[in-house]
């Protein structure tokens, strides 16, 4: 493995991996203590947090997907299979992000930045939380197979 594709495939890792930390946290941490604050104070602080989150992070996505589109034209061997996999992973998640956790994102901005007050809001994040049920094992996967080629290429 080249100079270039071993920096190409470490900006891969950790772009993916400030992704699936971001999502890890709210899996582990965030869900348990939103459901002891109350709605009105959950909606605000998700709808803060998504204010940011939805801004600052599709350029780790971006890159992430970008380093492993680049690692699969490239690579000439059994590794290209491995960025592959990522790479689907990671547009598998971006299309689910969009279809199902950026519609809930909005409606919490707009209430946090109004101060509105949202009715569902308890259900609202229940669905975002039941997403990351999907998202996190897609994150794995990519981060594994990025991780492995990595591993095996050292060897």
């Amino acid at each position: 493995m080249s100079h270039w594709m071993w920096l190409v495939s470490l900006v891969g890792i950790l772009s993916t991996a400030v992704v699936f930390g971001t999502d890890m946290f709210f899996l582990t941490i965030g869900r348990p203590a939103l459901r002891l604050a109350s709605p009105s104070a959950g909606t605000e602080i998700m709808g803060f947090f998504h204010m940011f989150a939805d801004a600052r992070m599709p350029i780790w996505g971006v890159l992430a997907i970008l380093s492993n589109l680049l690692l699969v034209v490239f690579s000439r061997s059994w590794q290209r299979w491995f960025y592959l996999a990522s790479l689907l992973m990671l547009i598998l998640f971006v299309i689910l992000y969009n279809l199902l956790s950026k519609p809930i994102n909005r409606i919490q901005t707009e209430a946090a930045k109004t101060g509105g007050r949202l009715d569902n809001g308890r259900e609202l994040q229940a669905s975002w939380d039941r997403v990351l049920l999907i998202r996190v094992p897609l994150l794995i996967v990519s981060l594994l197979a990025q991780c492995l080629v990595l591993l095996v290429a050292s060897a």
